[in-house]
């Protein structure tokens, strides 16, 4: 979740309240799936694990720092290409651009940075031009007088539990063997938290819309995984939906996913709209949609926002929608 979300969370609300909330609380009733389709899914979002995402939040918090202005912000991003390569795909690349950005915020220090987007593709076997993103933000920050993120910010509700949610997917979808109908490009993004404070250039998300559009990609939907991995209740687990109004029948759609397949009470909302990377695609008329905890974190943007406060059996559970929505959309029919 953006820096920038804290400091004018004002001019954003009042912006999303020009939006309705799409669509109702209700699933569907013209989702259709095959039983053949519906076990394939089961069978493969049995294989998330609660573990599995623990050890990647861990791991990325084990960095000490994911600021966007620190030194080891190119380890980071090769340590998630990694990550992909050591699942079985050819097709990782780092992707850099750069950024100019105020540090302390609003302050006139400008630093002019290269970041980097870790891109994973997994080719469809049928229509490969058409693309389906699952995407989370891995730099993270800290605030506050007794807080360095040159030095330390853990950032693991924000966003490790994100990446984590997409490197489990891409773990699933290639250890099943799934061939898939178009292409899925799993994407970790750079500098999310400032967005759209830059004095110039790009972050991770507006860079990669902006190279999709010029290239003249067609971007079906996008998954944004942003902070879900907070709950207060671990008996009653909510999820909200971050909607748009051009994106109705993604967020039907994971309507009847998280229904059919996970324990979680979607809640429809579209009050943090501008604070995460799909809202570049979402503006320039890809469909998107966004998760985010329905239990705000209290350690966001702090030195506390570590994996002791995950609740890890809910990061999985918000995985599964994720994945049920990727393997739906793809299944090769004849």
């Amino acid at each position: 979740m953006k820096l920038k979300s804290v400091l004018i969370a004002t001019f954003f609300t009042l912006i999303a309240i020009q939006f309705p909330i799409y669509p109702s609380n209700k699933s569907n009733a013209n989702f259709s799936i095959t039983p053949q389709q519906d076990s394939i899914i089961q069978s493969a979002l049995n294989l998330i694990k609660s573990e599995s995402i623990s050890n990647k939040i861990a791991k990325l918090t084990n960095f000490k720092t994911r600021f966007m202005l620190a030194d080891n912000r190119k380890d980071i991003a090769e340590w998630i290409k990694n990550q992909f390569v050591s699942m079985g795909y050819d097709s990782v690349f780092i992707d850099s651009f750069t950024i100019t950005v105020a540090w302390p915020p609003h302050s006139r220090n400008y630093y002019t940075t290269y970041q980097y987007n870790v891109i994973c593709t997994l080719e469809g076997k049928k229509n490969p031009d058409d693309i389906y993103v699952l995407g989370a933000h891995y730099d993270c920050l800290t605030l506050g007088k007794s807080s360095d993120p040159l030095v330390i910010s853990p950032g693991a509700d924000n966003n490790a539990s994100g990446v984590a949610v997409c490197l489990e997917v891409a773990r699933i979808l290639k250890s099943t063997g799934f061939k898939t109908k178009g292409t899925i490009q799993f994407v970790a993004f750079g500098a999310e938290e400032f967005m759209t404070m830059q004095k110039d250039g790009f972050t991770g998300s507006q860079h990669f819309v902006n190279e999709a559009i010029k290239n003249k990609k067609d971007i079906k939907f996008m998954i944004d995984n942003n902070q879900v991995g907070n709950t207060t209740d671990r008996s009653e687990w909510n999820l909200n939906f971050q909607n748009n109004e051009i994106s109705l029948h993604i967020t039907e759609l994971a309507h009847n996913i998280c229904k059919r397949y996970t324990s979680i009470s979607p809640v429809n909302t579209n009050n943090h709209i501008g604070y995460s990377d799909s809202y570049y695609f979402w503006k320039n008329g890809y469909p998107s949609i966004f998760f985010e905890e329905y239990d705000f974190s209290p350690y966001n943007f702090t030195l506390e926002d570590t994996p002791a406060h995950i609740d890890f059996g809910y990061c999985a559970e918000v995985a599964k929608i994720s994945c049920g929505m990727l393997l739906y959309s793809n299944f090769i029919t004849h």
